[in-house]
């Protein structure tokens, strides 16, 4: 029987690579990229790819992936979970909808995809990589894309704990700084600052944060790590890609001294 890797997120520069990686490393298996955008459609032209328009925060739209396959005669054997939205505003004023978009696809996504997908999983004894972040190490005012990769990488060590009684293996990539459309949302987040009471604070932000990245990525350098983790016989827990040395030891202070160098980024 045919198996699949399915790969959310293909659409983005780190989708696209890593459907590129898995098509040279898996010849033999369906690549099934995924995604909401109308860019999905502007996949390589292979037979080895399937591109299919799914909404990750849809149950839906993912049965009907996956009655697609079944009748395709095709299993999943793995789940690359790389779906993911950015944006920087308050969490504190920012309207209810824009915070539970970013959960819906970032943390809920990825368990909507194990669940609707866990027949298969379990016949194929597969795999499951969730593309998290380095920012979980450091959560920020502002930056509510952390605390959603939080969640996700929280909820990971549930699924994995549960997935492994089945034979399946879970593994979480942490990414620093990729050259891809979300650090573009960085780099050009003063454009997009509207009329709020922290105004002056998201202007400091937004004019300091680029300046605390050092080196970026590759989004091929990341999708290596990804083939890693779905190759490997005993595929580490966590992959960590490009991590920042700054914000490694800054995470192992003491809160209050977080929170103090915080105030200090945004007030000077």
């Amino acid at each position: 029987m045919k198996q699949a890797i399915i790969i959310t997120g293909a659409a983005g520069g780190l989708g696209k690579a890593i459907v590129d990686t898995c098509l040279s490393a898996f010849p033999e298996l369906l690549i099934v990229a995924t995604d909401i955008s109308p860019d999905i459609g502007s996949m390589p032209d292979d037979d080895h790819i399937l591109e299919m328009k799914v909404d990750v925060t849809d149950e839906d739209s993912i049965i009907a992936l996956r009655k697609a396959l079944e009748e395709m005669g095709v299993r999943t054997w793995a789940i690359v979970n790389n779906a993911g939205v950015s944006d920087f505003f308050p969490v504190s004023e920012k309207e209810k909808d824009a915070l539970e978009k970013m959960f819906a696809i970032n943390t809920f996504g990825a368990v909507n995809m194990v669940r609707v997908f866990l027949p298969h999983l379990m016949e194929t004894k597969g795999r499951v990589v969730n593309i998290s972040s380095e920012s979980v190490r450091l959560p920020a005012a502002f930056h509510p894309y952390a605390a959603s990769k939080i969640a996700l990488e929280a909820l990971s060590v549930s699924m994995r704990n549960e997935l492994g009684l089945q034979g399946i293996k879970l593994s979480i990539i942490r990414p620093g700084a990729i050259n891809t459309m979300l650090l573009d949302d960085l780099y050009n987040m003063k454009e997009r600052i509207g009329e709020s009471i922290y105004k002056e604070y998201l202007l400091n932000f937004a004019t300091k944060a680029p300046g605390e990245i050092r080196k970026i990525s590759k989004p091929a350098d990341v999708a290596a790590v990804v083939v890693k983790a779905l190759t490997s016989s005993k595929p580490k827990r966590y992959y960590r890609v490009n991590n920042n040395p700054k914000l490694r030891v800054a995470a192992l202070l003491p809160h209050r001294i977080r929170d103090y160098f915080m105030r200090k980024m945004l007030t000077k």
